[in-house]
């Protein structure tokens, strides 16, 4: 090797580590220590964000972007809560510490600021990314902050309410202490999901088929969106209670989901294999299909999968009094309503691929048997009265002697009172795990408010 090419070598191995170091200052440029008042994470790309990841002990979470739309990585990458998402964002990008708390590491446990995988007081690591996989935001969330009143901090009044929590940036000191709770972040994948589901309206019928039946146990229909259900095919001695049947007409209108599944599966795991079937009709030319099945482990919910269908005219039927002028105000009605039916029905086509966990009380009119629609029969008329024997003969009447008076002990004295608590007497007081931080409870330190900005 001739000289040139080791200066070469040497040259570019400096203008490599330059680089390096150049992009590992920018990059921590962000986790710079700032002071009370300042934004933490300044300059946060907060429209570049791509993914999120929440991480507490065994458990972890992950949000991320596909094809433009935010899903749940455990959830299948079902559809995530767009609104949930941006308001973490914003809030991160807005962060501002009330406090930079002078704690070292020693302390770290005690405010649950201990890495994630800790099995004791580890804190809950959130890590923000863009596009290129590059950190934008990082923390540890740690212990809550509890502000307690003097009443608050008598233990038979209860505590306080978080007003903050601790975090570090970065994993570093310092700590700091936020007005922010972030009591929404947390690894429960079912509570990042997006809650649109389907809806009914305008119900015009609905029956219902159990699990081994060759037909429905029973529908009901009525003649218009506000009228009365009724029991089609009633038998001669079947009395429908008016008061049973008035939920009917708000089945599915506001419905919505605990959990959800992938749709493929196993139905015989969910019993959607051999389901109760409702079917369920609208005067807007809808059908709903819903399946049924088995309740959940813990009994709280059932297995539900759904199927629709619509019969949607595309030219309106003028009636036959209809006046000329009202003629394009009608047509432009009816196809606005038209587009908003269409728009509905490409929506809800797309919750026919997953399975959902839905609460017992949502279907708890479709499980009901025919029966139990009718008015409970009336109690039978009391038997009568047995006949009593002949009173005995007044001699045979036996005399009550008069009992003879005893002593009565009289009462024990009434306990004694105690007094309130007085000026002078002892009293305890429950301290809080934590000192409070300066400033609290008369202190002499500064409030925890933020410092003005000059």
């Amino acid at each position: 090797m001739n000289l040139k090419t080791l200066i070469a070598l040497i040259v570019a191995a400096a203008v490599a580590i330059l680089v390096a170091f150049t992009v590992t200052k920018k990059d921590s440029a962000s986790w710079k220590t700032v002071e009370a008042g300042g934004l933490i994470f300044e300059d946060m790309p907060v429209n570049d964000v791509d993914q999120i990841n929440i991480a507490r002990g065994e458990d972890s979470l992950t949000l991320m972007k596909q094809d433009g739309i935010w899903v749940v990585k455990e959830r299948s990458n079902y559809p995530a809560s767009f609104e949930n998402i941006s308001d973490l964002v914003l809030k991160l990008s807005e962060l501002k510490p009330l406090r930079v708390v002078e704690a070292g590491k020693s302390q770290f446990s005690r405010l649950s600021l201990l890495p994630s995988s800790s099995e004791e007081n580890g804190g809950t690591q959130l890590d923000v990314k863009n596009q290129s996989g590059k950190l934008v935001a990082s923390l540890l969330l740690g212990k809550e902050f509890m502000r307690q009143s003097e009443s608050q901090r008598n233990p038979m009044m209860g505590g306080g309410m978080p007003e903050g929590r601790y975090i570090l940036v970065g994993g570093e000191a310092p700590v700091y202490l936020v007005a922010e709770t972030f009591n929404n972040v947390n690894t429960d994948a079912s509570s990042w999901l997006n809650r649109d589901f389907f809806k009914v309206e305008k119900l015009s019928s609905i029956s219902v088929q159990f699990t081994g039946e060759a037909a429905p146990d029973w529908e009901f229909t009525r003649e218009s969106a506000t009228g009365d259900f009724k029991l089609t095919n009633a038998g001669a001695n079947e009395n429908v209670d008016p008061s049973k049947i008035r939920s009917l007409s708000s089945v599915f209108s506001y419905a919505s989901f605990t959990d959800v599944m992938p749709g493929d599966t196993d139905p015989a795991e969910t019993r959607l294999n051999a389901p109760t079937v409702a079917v369920l009709k609208t005067f807007d030319g809808f059908t709903y299909t819903i399946n049924i099945g088995r309740l959940t482990g813990d009994e709280s919910g059932r297995y539900l999968s759904m199927k629709v269908d619509a019969n949607l005219p595309t030219e309106r039927t003028a009636a036959a009094d209809e006046k000329e002028e009202d003629k394009a105000r009608l047509d432009k009605e009816f196809q606005a309503n038209l587009e908003r039916l269409q728009k509905k029905l490409a929506k809800e086509k797309e919750f026919e691929n997953w399975v959902y966990i839905v609460s017992t009380w949502t279907v708890e009119n479709l499980l009901k048997n025919r029966v139990n629609w009718m008015k409970e029969e009336s109690a039978n008329a009391p038997a009568a009265a047995q006949e009593l024997p002949p009173a005995p003969p007044e001699s045979e009447i036996p005399v009550m002697l008069e009992r003879p008076e005893e002593d009565v002990p009289p009462a024990p004295p009434a306990p004694e009172v105690l007094d309130e608590i007085g000026e002078g007497d002892d009293v305890v007081i429950l301290e809080d795990e934590l000192n409070p931080p300066p400033g609290e409870d008369g202190g002499d330190e500064e409030p925890l408010e933020p410092e003005p900005e000059e």
